[in-house]
């Protein structure tokens, strides 16, 4: 129905109360645009553009999407390996993303990894500053804030690319955060599904994002506070898409989370080690001088919205627009901290921190403000300068520095292509050597590490679905290596189904704590009597091997195996749907006659074990 001009009252979104708040007029509700505030997101998006540029690279961990790219070009599926369904890509979305663009350029999908993530991460970057400044324009004149921070930090220039899904993060967050400051009561209805939608997104694009998602849905809620059916609009929009994929993903895969999730544990608790891992990247940065800088500035915006909602300012930013991004990034940040952070050195809790920024990125300017954004802007100036010394250690007690250590490795401070990590990664010459030489043994073979971790070969039995199978140390060059029909063995359980579901019985580098031994592999896939030599060779014994080839044919380990491998058909999607929680939950001990025992005596497995440290 039309609304008689000036009533002062305009249509409202389907099944949101009819209120009676009128929007004030764009002046009223933006205030006058200054060329400043466009230098403000231009000028440090270009800047960010550089930064990223220069420090462009695919690390190992984004080789990792690559292969499943491959196979699904291929028509094998969003598989690592042709004939078991593990998902081994934590980020949905960029995998099918990394896969749409290399069906449509025919380019190495590496190249596009690192080009897609600068150009996302970017343009997040972008929309995330002027979302802030659309946030914070009734105010009048802008000055930097928390940007000052995007700007000296390195791990942000280094993420924008890396071939991980964190460029896509990025741009998400900054996408979600302009949809967000955009949120006003009496808005099309099509506009506020769009937006759910899109926040709706958070866990396909890494699953820990789902915090976010729910801190922006609460906040856009409360903003345009619809009736019942319009709630469930929203969340429809929100839901339907994640909904549906994990829906494919229980009966596709037979869990409920991504492979690595399980082999990481994501579930487990490492307070102390989590603690560290956050002071190993606020530390090196000189990032600890700016926390009090920057929560004063979160105070005085808050006390200001409050009182802006006293006064009832026309246009006034909503305290649940502001606070969300606060919320997300605090819970985001302790959950990092409760699993114990990631070996990646800053890569995990760089999104938090971005949340975190989103309110304080521009800041309105009066005298306090004014003093706060020159201390940053000098803080800046010597965070890159000289004064600091670059941090380009290899490692850290509790992290690893993988770009210094990727650079070094590969000869190259800019490894963009597949071609170049194939062709110089030090421990792979020796490796491709081999492939080949098993692509052309007259019978199947099994490439397995020693001790020493140097690479040999064993007869596989005759009856191997798989020509070649390699133990896959470092999976994404491994995996870039090996042909598609070749099996990739991961010896760390990120694309293992097997290795991913042993327990965790020590505490390590995240990711790096579920090794699976060379008698689980030599179960698997060697020759009933592997020789003398080999088992030697592989740390392992006959009986070892027995007691997990026993252990592999017993119980819900066999289940397990049968679940991913089976043909399937819709009896075996039904039935991977209908086990995927206590599938996921599944854990078996890593000792081959502890889990002989427990799986084939009749006594379950299963549930989650203690963690012992």
């Amino acid at each position: 129905m039309r609304t008689p001009a000036g009533s002062g009252t305009v249509p409202s979104v389907p099944g949101q109360r009819a209120g009676s708040v009128r929007p004030p007029a764009a002046a009223e509700r933006l205030g006058p645009v200054h060329w400043w505030h466009a230098a403000l997101v231009a000028v440090p998006a270009a800047a960010l553009f550089v930064l990223g540029y220069r420090r462009r690279w695919i690390c190992d961990d984004g080789l990792i999407y690559l292969r499943p790219v491959r196979q699904i070009l291929a028509g094998n599926g969003p598989v690592f390996n042709v004939g078991e369904r593990a998902e081994s890509s934590t980020g949905t979305l960029w995998q099918w993303l990394l896969a749409l663009a290399t069906w449509v350029t025919g380019e190495d999908p590496a190249f596009l990894a690192v080009g897609l993530g600068l150009v996302l991460s970017t343009a997040g970057f972008g929309l995330a500053l002027y979302a802030t400044c659309r946030l914070h324009r009734s105010a009048g004149l802008l000055l930097p804030g928390g940007v000052c921070v995007l700007l000296a930090v390195p791990p942000f220039w280094s993420y924008m690319t890396s071939g991980l899904e964190s460029g896509l993060g990025a741009f998400w967050t900054g996408l979600s955060w302009w949809l967000l400051t955009g949120t006003r009561r009496g808005q099309d209805a099509r506009v506020t599904y769009a937006a759910a939608l899109v926040f709706g997104l958070g866990p396909l694009v890494r699953p820990d994002l789902a915090v976010v998602t729910g801190c922006f849905l609460a906040a856009q809620w409360w903003v345009l506070r619809p009736s019942g059916r319009g709630t469930a609009a929203m969340l429809g929009s929100a839901g339907a898409l994640p909904l549906a994929y994990e829906v494919f993903r229980a009966g596709y895969y037979g869990i409920l989370v991504p492979l690595p999730a399980i082999a990481k544990e994501a579930s487990a608790s490492d307070w102390s080690r989590g603690a560290g891992y956050v002071q190993e990247t606020l530390g090196p940065y000189w990032l600890w001088p700016v926390v009090p800088v920057l929560g004063a500035l979160a105070v005085l915006l808050v006390r200001r919205t409050r009182g802006q909602r006293r006064d009832r300012v026309p246009g006034r930013a909503s305290l649940a627009v502001l606070l969300a991004p606060f919320a997300a990034g605090l819970l985001l940040a302790g959950y990092v901290v409760r699993v114990g952070g990631d070996y990646m050195h800053a890569r995990m809790i760089l999104p938090a921190l971005l949340l975190l920024l989103l309110p304080v990125l521009v800041v309105p300017a009066n005298r306090f403000t004014g003093a706060a954004s020159a201390l940053l802007v000098v803080w800046l100036c010597a965070a890159v300068s000289p004064l600091r010394t670059p941090f380009d250690v290899r490692s850290t007690p509790g992290s690893f520095n993988v770009r210094s250590s990727d650079v070094e490795g590969l000869g190259d401070h800019n490894p963009v292509r597949t071609a170049t990590w194939v062709d110089n990664w030090p421990a792979l010459p020796e490796g491709r050597r081999m492939l080949a030489e098993a692509a052309r043994s007259p019978r199947p073979t099994l490439l397995y590490f020693d001790g020493e971790r140097r690479l040999h070969a064993t007869p596989m039995r005759a009856d191997s679905p798989y020509h070649v199978v390699i133990v896959g140390r470092h999976l994404g060059v491994t995996g870039a290596a090996a042909p598609l029909d070749a099996y990739v063995n991961d010896a760390w359980g990120l694309a293992s189904p097997i290795g991913a579901h042993l327990t965790l019985e020590r505490w390590s580098w995240p990711g790096h704590e579920k090794f699976l031994r060379n008698h689980w592999v030599f179960a698997e896939w060697a020759a009933d009597r592997p020789p003398a030599r080999d088992l030697r060779r592989a740390g392992a014994s006959q009986e070892t091997v027995g007691a997990a080839r026993a252990a592999l044919g017993c119980g819900r380990l066999a289940e397990l195996r049968e679940s991913v491998r089976a043909p399937l058909t819709a009896e075996r999607f039904w039935r991977n749907l209908t086990g995927a929680y206590q599938r996921t939950q599944f854990r078996f001990a890593r000792w081959p006659a502890a889990a002989e025992q427990a799986l084939c005596d009749g006594r379950s497995a299963g549930g989650r074990s203690g963690l012992t440290r």
